[in-house]
């Protein structure tokens, strides 16, 4: 009887050090809604794009509608670049406006303006929508505010969340990896929500392997700030690349949206090493002046760099309900992710 007590406490004794160990594991998030940010100048989505989507599961596209930015000719704050709407946007999909605000725009424009320049951009918004049938629930902004601009930034999502939740509609800000780290200097902006852009958090050089879109020594520089901040939080993730332009050492500019078969004309480049090109001469190529021996350093994020991503940014996410999205949607980035591979980035690991 003493040995079956012994056992009986022994037994005991292992189930609550198992349910302390579960109650103390930092759950996965019960539900990620999937999305893409769609952030070209022509919105046109073929049957085969849509059967992508709807095969991997996307129900959400962040869709950007244009840019607010100084116009030096008229001498004024303008909406510009906006969106041309090629294919008509189904209701397949969720679809969230995205505005992209300079913010140079903010630094020229006086306060005593900013609730003229709100209503500006709301109407533009409004607009567009109407225009090509847009229904939507939420709005983003897109801006890389700064201490300077705070004010001004803070004021004109006030103004604007105040008209939206007169439509039930919610508002939304991207979040860069700095305002969260310095939140105490940069503030927290009034929306609903944030959209974590967990990318684009390194230095831009010329060191070979270095990849500044993405890599897990910067993002360890931020990530345990995360948990903290004082806003619900969704997340982007990257899957583009671009390229640096380098001459003589020195980085001379870079080419979105371009991919290492861009530079595989060997009449043009000849490949040095890994994502290494090289100049044969002098000549324009995507808008850029190249001289002999310059050199292009490819950054890209391949499906397994995009999952390290997104399996570091979970750790410190809060357990909550969020869309995850990638960044952006193109042929020339998906051709390298299979189905499985977006399953795995969205589907959270622990």
């Amino acid at each position: 009887m003493l040995v079956s007590n012994k056992k009986y406490f022994i037994l005991v004794l292992v189930l609550i050090g198992l349910l302390s160990f579960v109650s103390c594991k930092k759950p996965g998030v019960n539900k990620t809604e999937r999305a893409f940010y769609y952030w070209r100048s022509n919105f046109n989505l073929s049957d085969k794009d849509v059967a992508y989507l709807k095969d991997a599961g996307i129900h959400k596209i962040y869709l950007h509608f244009f840019d607010v930015a100084r116009n030096d000719q008229y001498n004024r704050v303008l909406p510009v670049d906006e969106i041309n709407f090629e294919t008509a946007p189904m209701d397949t999909f969720q679809y969230v406006p995205v505005v992209y605000l300079a913010n140079k725009a903010l630094e020229v424009t006086p306060a005593d303006s900013i609730d003229r320049l709100s209503k500006h951009i709301l109407d533009e918004v409004e607009h567009i929508a109407l225009l090509h049938k847009v229904e939507y629930k939420e709005l983003q902004f897109d801006c890389d505010w700064t201490e300077a601009t705070k004010q001004k930034y803070f004021e004109l999502l006030t103004f604007i969340h105040q008209e939206l939740k007169q439509t039930d509609k919610i508002l939304s800000a991207t979040i860069r990896l700095h305002q969260v780290k310095y939140a105490d200097k940069t503030g927290i902006p009034p929306v609903d929500r944030g959209m974590l852009m967990f990318y684009n958090m390194g230095q831009v050089n010329t060191v070979a392997g270095y990849n500044s879109i993405y890599n897990s020594k910067d993002a360890d520089k931020y990530t345990a700030f995360i948990e903290d901040y004082r806003l619900p939080l969704d997340v982007a993730l990257p899957i583009f690349s671009w390229a640096i332009c380098i001459r003589q050492g020195r980085v001379t500019g870079i080419i979105e949206k371009s991919g290492c078969k861009d530079f595989t004309d060997t009449s043009q480049f000849k490949p040095s090493g890994n994502n290494i090109f090289v100049a044969h001469g002098s000549f324009f190529f995507h808008g850029k002046y190249f001289m002999k021996n310059d050199t292009v350093k490819m950054e890209q994020i391949t499906p397994d760099v995009c999952k390290n991503a997104a399996d570091n940014v979970r750790r410190y996410l809060k357990d909550e309900i969020r869309t995850v999205s990638l960044f952006d949607y193109d042929s020339l980035y998906l051709s390298t992710y299979e189905k499985q591979d977006l399953e795995k980035i969205f589907t959270p690991s622990y």
